[in-house]
């Protein structure tokens, strides 16, 4: 999977998101999991669109998530797994 930037011509527009925003979540996606999951890249507007994408997460408090050595060992067993898939 590359690292990005993805481009806008990578995606297709909605009328609930533009292919720019899905660029822009795609590259900050990446930004987030190559960060090691820094708790200063989980603002509020990624964590938004975060769980619009993946479901059930707006059911917590983003800072419990951040905090969670489940929830980061899981999204990083998950992302290696799949990652030079």
């Amino acid at each position: 999977m590359p690292k990005g930037p993805f481009l806008p011509s990578d995606f297709t527009a909605t009328k609930f998101s533009t292919a720019a925003d899905k660029a822009e979540f795609g590259d900050t996606l990446l930004r987030f999991i190559d960060s090691k999951w820094a708790s200063a890249l989980f603002t509020k507007s990624f964590y938004n669109r975060l769980s619009m994408s993946f479901g059930h997460i707006a059911h917590y408090v983003e800072r419990e998530i951040m905090r969670s050595d489940i929830t980061n060992t899981a999204w990083a067993r998950r992302w290696d797994s799949n990652r030079y898939a």
